[in-house]
């Protein structure tokens, strides 16, 4: 009994010896993760918390920006095209405050309508067929819509062509131009 007593005291050290290790090597893990995860997904420059009027500077400057972001580690999406399934739609684009506020719109609201687009408020193309409203989006983040497009805030009967995109209850059109 005492030959095999020691052979059990061994298995069961080396098995426990094997138990730590292995919890070692978890806990190693989960840090070693966490900390990759804090290096890759962190805001390395506080840039996410640059003031507004800061950051509409560089929409100017795209290649500062882009260098800001890589340095920051944070993914920048300015330039890259809005997925989507291509349309042409006749229609008006305007401003969502006051169509959505008051069914104000037409003509005899362009002017009223392109000052608040200029303050920045968001649009929204009301579509000739059945009156479906999709907010506006530019063809590629982050890039202003064309001078054509915004020209033609206020204009019933616009024709545009762009992408039309679904994301839950919200319809959008990602305006590339006007169409032909």
């Amino acid at each position: 009994m005492s030959e095999t007593t020691p052979a059990t005291v061994r298995q069961a050290t080396l098995r426990s010896a094997h138990l730590s290790r292995r919890r070692v090597i978890k806990v190693l893990s989960a840090i070693a993760t966490l900390g990759l995860c804090a290096f890759q997904f962190g805001d390395r420059y506080g840039l996410n918390n640059m003031p507004f009027e800061q950051v509409q500077f560089l929409v100017s400057d795209l290649a500062k920006a882009r260098r800001l972001a890589k340095q920051g580690n944070i993914d920048l999406l300015v330039g890259q095209t809005v997925p989507g399934k291509a349309v042409s739609l006749r229609g008006e684009i305007t401003d969502a405050n006051c169509y959505l506020g008051s069914d104000t719109h037409g003509y005899d609201h362009a002017f009223c309508a392109k000052m608040c687009a200029a303050a920045g408020n968001p649009l929204v193309f009301v579509s000739d067929q059945g009156g479906e409203i999709y907010l506006v989006l530019s063809e590629r983040n982050g890039i202003r819509l064309p001078e054509s497009i915004l020209d033609r805030i206020g204009v019933p009967g616009t024709v545009v062509k762009g992408k039309v995109l679904d994301a839950g209850r919200m319809r959008a059109l990602a305006i590339e131009g006007l169409a032909p």
